[in-house]
Formats: structure tokens, sequence, C-alpha cells
């Protein structure tokens, strides 16, 4: 019984449970939109499974601007199962036919988030580091969540 319970917690987790639809009206950063439902009601956004440079980081405006590029004024899809403690809706985005959430991957724009179990994210950043992309690029790139860390103990 606690094995079948696990694996109907595992298949409830993978599997979104919600749609969105809305106009992007705001980039924030590399992993954060806003959008405008039909209910003319403002979401944030957080990409699930992705974690793009911090403002301030190398390729921040970069990855900002790219994922702009990607959804800034298109109508989207966001297939989501949670908010985050700051009460984002944690999501992947589907713009064109596109995953938004990949494309910032591939494009070596953004990592892998650290407690993300997503193994297409996995591989599309070993592809993007094996390509040297982007972020990828620099000799020894600092992962976001390192990153915020070195911050708070400032």
């Amino acid at each position: 019984m606690k094995y079948l319970l696990s694996i109907l917690l595992l298949i409830t987790y993978v599997s979104p449970s919600n749609t969105l639809t809305g106009r992007v009206v705001k980039v924030a950063d590399g992993d954060t939109i806003t959008i405008l439902t039909d209910g003319n009601r403002q979401v944030r956004i957080r990409l699930l499974d992705i974690d793009a440079p911090e403002k301030g980081q190398d390729f921040s405006e970069k990855s900002r601007r790219y994922l702009a590029d990607l959804v800034a004024g298109k109508t989207v899809t966001v297939e989501w199962s949670r908010k985050d403690r700051y009460g984002r809706i944690l999501g992947t985005v589907y713009a064109d036919n596109i995953n938004v959430n990949e494309e910032m991957v591939k494009a070596g724009l953004a990592w892998k988030y650290r407690y993300s179990r997503n193994i297409r994210i996995a591989q599309f950043e070993s592809i993007a580091k094996q390509q040297k992309l982007n972020i990828f690029s620099l000799p020894n790139p600092i992962n976001p969540y390192y990153y915020r860390q070195s911050l708070r103990t400032r």
C-alpha cells in the first residue's frame, strides 16, 4: 500500500493539474514572467525546472531579453501544479508550440534548477555546456543558486 501511495504521489507531482492561458505583459528576468488572463488578472509565473542568471550576474540581461523575444506580448499556455513560497505559479510555458523552459536551457541562458528531476532539462544543459553556449562559455560560470547564497552571506 505504501508503495502504491508513493507511485500515486509521483504521478500527481509529474502531471500538471492546471492550465492557464494569458498574454505576457512583463518579463522580469530569464525565468519569471507575468501574464494577463482572460479575466484581466495578472499572474506571476516562475518557469519550472530552470534557474536563470540573477540581476548582476553575467548573461542576466541577455537571458531576460531572450525570454522576452520568445514570449513578450504573446499568448502563452502554462501547465502547472503548484505555487512557490512567494505565491508565483511554477509552470512550464508554451509559446508558438515551443516549450519555453527547455528553450532557455538549450540556448545556454539558464541552468537546470538545482532540485529539478526533469531529465530532458538536464540533457539540454549538458549539451549547452558541451557546446559552451552563453553562460557556459565562461571559464567558471556560477549557478544562480550559489550566487544567491553568496549575496546572503555578505
